[in-house]
This record gives structure tokens, C-alpha cells and sequence, in this order.
């Protein structure tokens, strides 16, 4: 029997993430993209035509915060299912996903193998939240907010190693690169790489 393939909108202004999305739900049997946004500008319009059974929210947008206009989304789109689709792995954001009205919250660092079954606890009615987000919530407090990837770049930055040298010292692929430094952006609070660079020189020890 034919099965009817959930749809899936995804809200994120970085191409690679959406890809990776893509790749990750076309090899599954019971969902589907079907629509790609970068910013709030114009997504009620294309939420209207695609009709998506959950929305993937990145938090840190363009020119709009992903956390402001959930509540909206929820409040106009009420049977839409929507999950915060981000690097950003604290409590206090966590929390005020939830308070916004977030389904689910998942890490952009989780396997994207994962995803498919993350959003079928959704579907199911129930919340999700990444295993890794999980674990990184129980931290006691003055465990380092770095994971030991992002320890290592962060070092090699403050060394003044070229992107080409990080990339080959981390023996990571390009993709994997771009979102631990997206990672790094949103711990730091910086929107450039640039400024990300000023600031690990100046004020961070990694050790």
C-alpha cells in the first residue's frame, strides 16, 4: 500500500545544513522536503503553499531570531508541528524553546542518519531532544562549554592557522568544519567569522 510521506519545511539560512537535511530525509521511507527558507521575510506565504507537517526552526536566522517568531508560527500554523533544528546546546535557550512552544529540539551536531526517527517521535506526539543536548544539560556546572573538537580549533585559530590548515590538522570534512565553526559563532555570540577570530585571539583560553 502507497504510504503518504510526511512534509518537511526547513528554516536555515546555511545551504550546507539545508543539503545535508535534504540528503537526510530523502533516505527515508515517511518523510519529504518540501520547501527551504533562509529568514522570516515571506515564510508565512511559503508555509501556506507547502502545507509542512513540521517545520526544522534554526534559531540564529538572517535577519530575525528564531525564538521570536515561534510562538507566532505556532499560533497561526496550530496543527504544524515545529522543531528548533540548532547548534546551540544550553539550558536556558533549551528552555525557552520550550516555553515558546517548541515540539522538539534537536542539535545540528547530531548524526543526520538520526533525523528521520527524531521527527517521528514528533509525528508520534511526543517531544524530542537530541541524546548529545541531553548529556551536554548534565554537565555539572564549570565543565568546559567546548567539546574537544572545538577545543582543538579554537586552539589552532588562536595560533593564527589559515581555515586550508585547521581543516587538514582537524581531518574533518569541509561540512563538518562549517558547523563547528557555526557552532563556535553561536557559543561567542558572533554573526562573522572574522569576529569570531578577534575574539578567540584576545579573550579565550581553550585549555
Amino acid at each position: 500500500m502507497f504510504k503518504t510521506k510526511k512534509r518537511v519545511f526547513i528554516v536555515e539560512d546555511n545551504l550546507l545544513i539545508r543539503t545535508a537535511v535534504k540528503r537526510a530525509l530523502a533516505a527515508t521511507e515517511e518523510f519529504e522536503l518540501v520547501g527551504e527558507w533562509d529568514d522570516n521575510v515571506g515564510l508565512a506565504k511559503q508555509i501556506g503553499l507547502t502545507r509542512p507537517d513540521i517545520l526544522l526552526l534554526d534559531l540564529r536566522l538572517k535577519e530575525s531570531d528564531g525564538l521570536e517568531i515561534l510562538p507566532e508560527l505556532k499560533k497561526n500554523f496550530h496543527l504544524m508541528k515545529i522543531v528548533v533544528y540548532t547548534m546551540k546546546d544550553d539550558m536556558v535557550t533549551f528552555r525557552s524553546a520550550v516555553k515558546a512552544g517548541a515540539d522538539g529540539y534537536i542539535l545540528k551536531s547530531d548524526n543526520p542518519l538520526t533525523l528521520g526517527a527524531s521527527l517521528q517521535v514528533v509525528m508520534d506526539g511526543k517531544f524530542v531532544t537530541s541524546k548529545q543536548f541531553s548529556q551536554n544539560s548534565k554537565k555539572p556546572e564549570g565543565d568546559t562549554k567546548f567539546n574537544s573538537l572545538e577545543t582543538s580549533i579554537i586552539e589552532q585559530l588562536k595560533q593564527g592557522h589559515t581555515l586550508a590548515k585547521v581543516l587538514a590538522e582537524a581531518n574533518i570534512s569541509k561540512e563538518q568544519l562549517e558547523e563547528v565553526l557555526m557552532s563556535l559563532k553561536n557559543k561567542f555570540d558572533v554573526k562573522s567569522f572574522a569576529e569570531l577570530v578577534r575574539i578567540i585571539r584576545e579573550k579565550v583560553s581553550a585549555a
